[in-house]
């Protein structure tokens, strides 16, 4: 079995490739334990569950950019709405196609904080952010 080692993740923003400031992405899924537990003979004195309602995050670790068109632009004008991100884990070209080694991750996210300005002397501008996803997170193995 082939490991994977987080080398060229292209993640884009709206579109917008940003890989460039990203040096950590995470898609985090969830789902909620609902307990079935009842007097069932067969589950041996253990509880029972099913899976319930699910959610995911997203936290990007960002190098800030306050260039006109950069990064701080391009999430400042995307605060309090919805963004579309797609997360290419394996790497590939800004118009690339996914590929069974190399999934496409897509999801939306309500973009619900930003931190523009962080760091003390001699730092580099970061951002750590952490936003809610709307919806679901779809893998695709083909196209873009």
């Amino acid at each position: 079995m082939a490991k994977q080692v987080l080398t060229d993740v292209v993640v884009k923003l709206n579109g917008t490739v940003i890989s460039q400031n990203v040096n950590s992405v995470e898609v985090t899924q969830n789902s909620d334990a609902v307990e079935t537990t009842s007097f069932d003979a067969s589950a041996q004195g253990f509880r029972t569950y099913v899976g319930g309602l699910k959610s995911a995050s997203l936290t990007l670790n960002l190098h800030n950019d306050y260039a006109s068109t950069a990064l701080d632009g391009v999430i400042n004008s995307l605060f309090n709405t919805i963004a579309t991100v797609s997360v290419f884990p394996a790497g590939t070209t800004a118009g690339g196609s996914a590929g069974t080694s190399n999934p496409l991750y897509t999801l939306t996210a309500l973009v619900n904080n930003t931190q523009p300005i962080a760091g003390s002397v001699g730092d580099l501008a970061v951002q750590s952010l952490t936003w809610q996803v709307t919806g679901p997170v779809t893998r695709a193995t083909t196209g873009s």
